[in-house]
């Protein structure tokens, strides 16, 4: 069972260094992980994740054993979809294109926000996701308690609305009466 973790094209330290911390990985391992795969973007990884898990090589992609998990890591790829859809749970950024491809996968979902960003709209659409019981919401600092919480593997289906409706909406929007109306 693999866990997918997702940074987008965005710079995210603290997420990609928090999932490797000892608290993480023991709480991945008892929910039933045995596989992380990374796409960590811009980042990189603290020295004592890269001594202590990667062995002091961890450059653009690489792989490493630790306790009982195989952790592979790589900066982009022209789609993740696939890694998405291959992972029992995913834990990404909080990127509108991430959330809704996620969710569209019936997918235990956490989002980490950045809580070191000023004007987050990330945060207000984790929020209000989580809120209405999609996925789970947290920050760096609080991901390993969060990845035990029951609710993540209990989480509300989401049902894309369908493209006519988008269509009506986006016409109302810009002043375009329907036909009938």
């Amino acid at each position: 069972m693999t866990c997918f973790v997702t940074v987008g094209t965005t710079l995210f330290e603290d997420l990609i260094n928090k999932v490797l911390s000892e608290d993480s990985l023991e709480n991945l391992k008892k929910i039933g992980i045995k596989k992380i795969l990374l796409q960590i973007g811009k980042g990189n990884f603290e020295k004592e994740v890269v001594d202590r898990v990667f062995k002091g090589v961890a450059e653009n992609e690489g792989s490493a054993s630790l306790d009982g998990l195989e952790i592979e890591f790589y900066r982009f790829k022209p789609s993740i979809s696939d890694d998405m859809a291959d992972a029992f749970i995913v834990i990404g950024h909080a990127g509108a294109g991430t959330c809704l491809e996620v969710l569209a996968l019936h997918l235990p979902f956490i989002t980490v926000t950045n809580d070191k960003l000023m004007d987050n709209h990330q945060a207000e659409l984790a929020m209000q996701l989580s809120d209405e019981g999609y996925l789970l919401q947290c920050t760096p600092s609080t991901l390993s308690e969060t990845i035990l919480k029951e609710e993540l593997f209990s989480l509300r289906q989401f049902e894309a609305p369908s493209k006519k409706f988008v269509a009506e909406h986006i016409k109302q929007m810009v002043g375009i009466k329907s036909e009938g109306s």
